[in-house]
């Protein structure tokens, strides 16, 4: 199961629920977004012809990240590009999670280990803003 999280016709993440088995190949980004992710699949045998990737400049505004949950649980709280809260949901071992843009708050729910992937160059005291006045949350979270 894939869910899209969105506001106002704006796709701000999507979560690849662990159960999720890709049959073929299958992206869940688009060609032009500044991050790219998918499964590919390939029978036995296979082979992608020797190859390398040329380097090109690209240029990104934005700070996408994709986490992939090892161990653990947690609850994200999702934010509109203005810092408004308008959606939670909670992730469990195995999810993956592709944040594209706007805000979110991470609540650990037990011991949790992700993998973490994002642009670099990275610096945590400059890449980030923080959104204040949000605690006590009336969490809003979809019927599943």
């Amino acid at each position: 199961m894939i869910k899209v999280i969105e506001s106002n016709n704006t796709i701000y993440a999507k979560i690849i629920k662990a159960g999720h088995i890709a049959l073929n190949d299958e992206f869940f980004t688009e060609n032009n977004d500044e991050i790219q992710f998918g499964f590919l699949n390939r029978k036995k045998d296979y082979k992608t012809g020797a190859h390398y990737h040329n380097r090109t400049r690209k240029k990104t505004n934005q700070t996408d990240e994709i986490l992939i949950l090892q161990k653990g649980s947690a609850r994200i709280d999702f934010y509109d590009d203005k810092g408004v809260y308008f959606k939670s949901n909670n992730i469990n071992q195995g999810d993956i999670i592709v944040i594209y843009k706007g805000g979110h708050n991470i609540t650990y729910l037990e011991d949790t280990s992700f993998f973490i992937i994002k642009p670099g160059p990275h610096d945590p005291e400059t890449n980030k803003t923080r959104i204040v006045g949000t605690n006590n949350l009336d969490l809003i979270f979809d019927k599943d």
